[in-house]
């Protein structure tokens, strides 16, 4: 019935599309699901964006709402870049024991940034692992941008991960310039930079958890730090069922006005039987408060377990 419902607009076109192109543009319309997957006035509520793409290999089933679009990361990138990183060491070209000393000045100002407390408690040399564990865990920026720069600049991250095989991700600015930015709403939401699409997310996620994308060994220093993530409470986390476990990272854009610059969370959810989904939530430019936002991450986790997205 759904399908007869989203052609009756189209029947005038019929004789120029042919049957086939309007059958594959109705198919690209909707939601790709063999689930019940989210209401119409779930995603409405949102009053913005919403990128969806859950892979569950254990079942075979997929959910996918706008999957192509790019969405702002926000601190989604710290994968990304972490990846990077690793894939430096994989090849010599960068020791994760690497010691890099931080003063109090070179923390981000006005922005997320954990490690300040450290700093002040007389910690100043931190090993680029530990920064990544600071980026992925806690969502530090000054720990993020440290790493950009350690990777020789956001163009050079861009590059490793095209040769690892990431697509439909790109790392384009530090944090000191992503947030500024994004305070002119209406232009960062256009802006193609620092974007990543929900099924370049869930390949990502994908490769990295089967190992094609990094080495053994730092395979499991990213799980590791993604399965500690702290961030997110209320997302995708809040979702799971008894025995399951999500690595994740999330992302946060700031509120301009009554406007949301995007609310994210990306990862792996694993079950107690061993059961595997891939999860990626990207919402953009919303004007629903923050519960509503993540009220419905919470929901994707849910239906994803069940089966029933």
């Amino acid at each position: 019935m759904a399908l007869i419902l989203t052609l009756r607009p189209r029947i005038a076109m019929a004789t120029c599309l042919g049957l086939t192109a309007l059958l594959t543009l109705a198919a690209s319309a909707a939601p790709s699901s063999n689930g019940t997957g989210l209401a119409k006035e779930e995603l409405e509520a949102i009053k913005g964006e919403v990128g969806i793409a859950v892979i569950d290999v254990t079942r075979n089933k997929k959910y996918l709402l706008n999957e192509s679009k790019a969405f702002p990361m926000h601190s989604v990138c710290k994968l990304p870049v972490s990846l990077a990183i690793l894939k430096l060491a994989d090849t010599n070209k960068l020791s994760l024991q690497e010691k890099v000393t931080l003063k109090e000045k070179d923390v981000l100002p006005d922005m997320r940034s954990p490690i300040k407390e450290a700093i002040k408690a007389g910690q100043h040399e931190f090993t680029v692992r530990n920064l990544m564990t600071w980026a992925i865990c806690d969502s530090d920026n000054t720990a993020c941008d440290v790493l950009i720069g350690k990777a020789g600049g956001a163009p050079a991250v861009n590059q490793v991960l095209t040769e690892t095989g990431v697509r439909g991700v790109r790392i384009d600015r530090p944090e000191t310039e992503i947030q500024p930015d994004s305070l002119k709403i209406s232009k960062f939401l256009a802006d193609p930079r620092d974007t990543a699409t929900p099924a370049g997310v869930v390949d990502m996620l994908q490769k990295l958890n089967e190992g094609k994308l990094l080495s053994k060994g730092s395979t499991a220093i990213v799980l590791e730090d993604l399965f500690n993530s702290k961030t997110g409470l209320h997302r995708l986390t809040a979702g799971l069922p008894e025995g399951w476990k999500l690595g994740h990272k999330t992302g946060t854009g700031r509120d301009v006005g009554d406007q949301n610059a995007g609310t994210n969370d990306v990862g792996i959810m694993v079950g107690p039987k061993g059961e595997t989904i891939y999860v990626a939530v990207f919402l953009k430019g919303s004007r629903a408060k923050a519960k509503v936002r993540e009220a419905l991450m919470a929901k994707v986790a849910a239906r994803a377990a069940a089966g029933t997205l």
